[in-house]
């Protein structure tokens, strides 16, 4: 994962950077202490996100996001001292994801980007993929049987998709996690069984047949004949 940061302070630099070397070490980060220079950014590093400030020394936040938008979808989470409702609408309107008023809190800070990154890979999902008589309707939230709707929440679609996506492979506890909350923590397993359990009520009980199964210390599979 490519994360870039457009900020002319390097104090705060400083500081998101250490956050993520922390908290995603597998993130590669660069900055860019100017608006131009975060625009060219884009184009050669390829960053899967941008955290922007809106008060740069070159030009203003607003124009970078209007600028980033007329030719990327890449995630934008604005940083900003700036928290009148005004600002936040308007950077909102010009299409940022998401907004947070410094001085922010550093582990929201580290959830708001992995949420957004979650998001993002489902917004292009290929939603055509299918398993025997079961596929994908308008969202990840509807799978049908044949002709007939079976209606999963957020979450649950989430994981029938990588379930359906890697059919006959086991999906690991720590990918499954990793789709729903941005990382893997302790009591993901738990959790993970709670949705399972549900997900097979939702489409054993249709199918009439077992399909989610439990790799033990591993994670689950969708058999698929």
């Amino acid at each position: 994962m490519n994360l870039l940061i457009v900020e002319d302070d390097p104090l705060i630099v400083d500081v998101i950077t250490t956050i993520f070397q922390i908290g995603c070490p597998n993130f590669r980060i660069k900055s860019a202490c100017n608006g131009n220079r975060g625009i060219d950014l884009i184009s050669t590093f390829e960053p899967n996100i941008v955290i922007l400030d809106l008060g740069l020394p070159d030009i203003n936040g607003f124009e970078v996001l209007k600028q980033i938008r007329a030719f990327s979808p890449i995630p934008v989470l604005i940083v900003s001292v700036r928290g009148e409702e005004s600002d936040v609408v308007k950077a909102l309107s010009l299409g940022a994801n998401d907004y947070i008023i410094k001085p922010f809190r550093q582990l929201e800070l580290l959830a708001r980007v992995k949420r957004l990154l979650v998001n993002k890979q489902f917004y292009e999902e290929d939603l055509t993929i299918s398993c025997g008589s079961l596929h994908f309707g308008d969202s990840l939230r509807q799978v049908w049987d044949n002709d007939k709707p079976i209606n999963l929440t957020t979450s649950e679609g989430r994981i029938f998709y990588l379930l359906v996506k890697y059919a006959n492979k086991v999906v690991s506890y720590e990918e499954l996690s990793d789709i729903l909350w941005g990382d893997y923590y302790a009591g993901a397993r738990a959790s993970l069984k709670t949705y399972i359990l549900r997900l097979r009520k939702k489409i054993e009980d249709r199918t009439s047949s077992k399909m989610i199964l439990n790799s033990p210390g591993r994670g689950y599979i969708l058999k698929i004949s």
